[in-house]
């Protein structure tokens, strides 16, 4: 059959089957424009959702933050009151006048009702209560009369009109107050001093107030010294309403206890439940954790909130939507009617795939990026134009062992542990910076970054593509702006050293002539200044390794004489927080090659973390073992572990987890971030392993002395 003929039956051929061609094409693009103006509208909807969400969450969050200030306002003027009644040796009403009218509690502290000084007394019966007997006296045979009060027109009134002991809820508060030194607060309790108006919900803040100097270390010792109480009295109805005001798009509820563990209500702005139609759009939950108890917070929206959700704006993008895939949907029934002009479109395409080909390539261009493509099999290596102005080396092919050969010693043996791990498949990238040498002799700091692109069927790596930054400029930044941390911080420790020996030497001179206030921020004050000293000291100290300026001193170091100096060393620091040290024996007598100072740093920021975290009475395990060409050090404790949401950070500087209990056990932040430039600085590696609730081992491995 001649050319011409079997041409001519094909395009018959064809012209059989077009129909149902351009019938499937069309089928299929109909499909996609509904996709397509579903997920624009779905996804309009959803952002006009969120950003309503966001308003609302901020709406509570600002609530919730105005109501803790709020109760922290009241916590600050008890405190103030109790240094001026620790201040004073006896009770006098002109002074307690004088200092509640420069308070201004009017002005500067809306909702409080009262304020007062309850003094400690002993007695078999409490005073009556509008002249009926009330509850029996304490169980320590005390009742509690009010020596001061305000408003200020109460001191010149008799005794209180009610009983804080016949409520348990105040009994509570006050017992919790009293024996933990700390402000605590009451529970709802229903206050009916004013005779004309119906009882009111209130809730009180206690703080306890210790005879001068006494001694306050222990439960008993502050049951036998408390003289009294500086109590708040604030209603909950005016509380709220000063923050929440008149609300008519949000429902606020308030109630006394912890999330999922909610005893009382203590406040609605929206009793009635007719204003509630339906669900709600939008809710919260929040925990308040207080002095000495815990509220929660609940706010949803209210139908006039739930109506701002914007839902023209998805029907406008779905309108558009559809009218842009009917447009689509026309160019493609034109595309499949038309051959000539599906093949122009197609000439038109490819003319421009390859023009955004050549604006790729002039990206790539002014990214300064050097692209390599690396064949495992062979070992050559194709670079661009980018990678001969780095080195300035005329190199477009190469192998990987010249390429080798070009990395600054100090930083080969990183540079190919980390190619090892990503043809092992350890790692799903290489990334690392390290420094080549150009044709120059001069050293050039690069960023490589780099994935497998391709794998045999057997899962070996056979190709490598990525790309080099030179980041010589930004390294020497780097080096300038540690060289300027190391300076400053220089200039700090000088006078801060100064300051703390002046704070030590008052408290040794003058502590026994001081008041209990006095004491108390006196020793504040050093212990403020003795953290900032250690921040000082941690910050030059990880400058200095990471700038270069600060050179380890390596000689052989005996591993076994190191582990039970270090564990010598800090016992005294274990034994603050009642833990020992148990170095698991026998050692293994091997040497390493390090710096002994160091390592005993180390050794001293990893034993002192496992004193901090592990329980009472517990003990830390130091143990050691060799591993093939390494030794491993390991501390083991009994804490509570690395939380998961800390793990991947938990080597950065100034990290710490953000528990509440793991904030109280103090420091910098740096100790972690000092350990791993240490051990990388001496060729190991650092590391933990932690699961939750049962402990954490924190381990080095250094190779052993050949």
């Amino acid at each position: 059959m001649k050319l011409p003929e079997r041409t001519a039956r094909i395009a018959a051929e064809f012209a059989v089957f077009e129909p149902h061609y351009r019938v499937l094409a069309l089928s299929v693009a109909l499909v996609l424009a509904a996709a397509y103006v579903y997920s624009s509208w779905n996804y309009a909807a959803r952002t006009a959702w969120s950003e309503a969400r966001l308003r609302f969450d901020f709406r509570a969050s600002q609530i919730e933050t105005a109501l803790q200030g709020r109760l922290l306002d009241y916590e600050q003027l008890l405190s103030g009151t109790f240094v001026l009644l620790a201040a004073s040796h006896s009770f006098d009403p002109r002074e307690w006048r004088t200092y509640l009218r420069q308070l201004a509690i009017e002005e500067r502290y809306p909702g409080i009702l009262g304020v007062g000084f309850i003094a400690r007394e002993q007695s078999g019966r409490l005073p009556g209560r509008r002249g009926e007997s009330t509850a029996q006296a304490w169980r320590t045979g005390t009742y509690l009369p009010v020596r001061y009060g305000w408003p200020l027109d109460a001191v010149e009134r008799e005794a209180p009109q009610w009983d804080l002991l016949a409520e348990q809820t105040t009994r509570d508060a006050l017992e919790q107050a009293r024996d933990t030194g700390l402000p605590a607060l009451s529970g709802k309790v229903m206050l009916d001093q004013d005779p004309e108006h119906e009882p009111q919900g209130t809730v009180v803040l206690f703080l306890p107030v210790f005879g001068p100097g006494a001694d306050v270390t222990t439960v008993a010792r502050r049951q036998a010294a408390v003289t009294g109480y500086v109590y708040a009295l604030f209603r909950i109805e005016g509380l709220m309403h000063g923050i929440v005001g008149e609300v008519s798009d949000i429902r606020v509820r308030l109630l006394d206890g912890a999330p999922g563990h909610t005893a009382a209500l203590l406040f609605d702005s929206a009793p009635d439940s007719t204003v509630l139609a339906g669900t709600p759009e939008f809710h919260t939950k929040v925990g308040l954790p207080l002095p000495g108890r815990e509220w929660t917070l609940e706010v949803e929206s209210l139908p006039m909130l739930d109506a701002t959700v914007d839902r023209r704006t998805p029907l406008i993008v779905a309108v558009e939507s559809g009218i842009i895939s009917a447009l689509a949907l026309a160019i493609i029934w034109s595309l499949a009617t038309l051959r000539a002009r599906a093949a122009n479109l197609a000439r038109g395409m490819t003319r421009d795939l390859s023009e955004s080909r050549e604006r790729l390539a002039l990206a790539i261009e002014g990214s300064n990026q050097a692209l390599f493509d690396w064949d495992v099999r062979t070992g050559r290596v194709a670079l661009n134009e980018q990678w001969s102005r780095i080195t300035d080396t005329p190199t477009e092919v190469t192998t990987v062992r010249e390429l080798a050969a070009l990395v600054h010693p100090e930083d080969l043996k990183r540079v190919l542990q980390r190619t090892r791990d990503l043809l092992r498949g350890r790692q799903p990238f290489y990334q690392v910076e390290h420094r080549v040498r150009s044709a120059g002799g001069d050293w050039r700091w690069i960023s490589s970054r780099a994935k497998v692109v391709e794998r045999d069927r057997e899962g070996r790596a056979t190709r490598v593509a990525g790309t080099n930054l030179d980041i010589t400029e930004s390294k020497e930044m780097e080096r300038m702006k540690n060289e300027f941390i190391a300076t400053v911080s220089h200039e700090l420790r000088t006078p801060l050293t100064a300051v703390v020996g002046a704070i030590g030497l008052l408290k040794q001179e003058a502590g026994d002539q001081l008041s209990a206030g006095a004491v108390m921020f006196l020793n504040m004050a050093k212990q403020n200044s003795e953290r900032l000293a250690a921040l000082i000291n941690d910050v030059l100290d990880i400058e200095k390794m990471e700038s270069g300026s600060h050179k380890l001193r390596l000689v052989p170091v005996a591993v076994a004489p190191l582990l039970t100096r270090a564990v010598t060393l800090n016992a005294p620091y274990a034994r603050q927080f009642d833990v020992r040290f148990e170095l698991q024996r026998p050692l293994p007598e091997v040497t390493v090659c390090g710096d002994d100072e160091r390592l005993l740093q180390v050794m001293a920021n990893l034993l002192s973390n496992a004193a901090k975290f592990s329980p009472a009475g517990s003990a830390v395990a130091v143990t050691c073992a060799v591993r093939g060409p390494a030794v491993r050090v390991a501390v083991t404790d009994q804490g509570p572990g690395v939380p998961e949401e800390f793990r991947r950070r938990i080597f950065q500087k100034f990290a710490q987890a953000n528990g509440g209990d793991t904030r109280q056990k103090g420091g910098t932040g740096l100790g972690l971030s000092i350990c791993k430039v240490i051990i990388e600085k001496l060729g190991g590696t650092i590391g933990y392993a932690s699961a939750p609730g049962q402990g954490a081992t924190f381990y080095f491995d250094l190779p052993l002395r050949s």
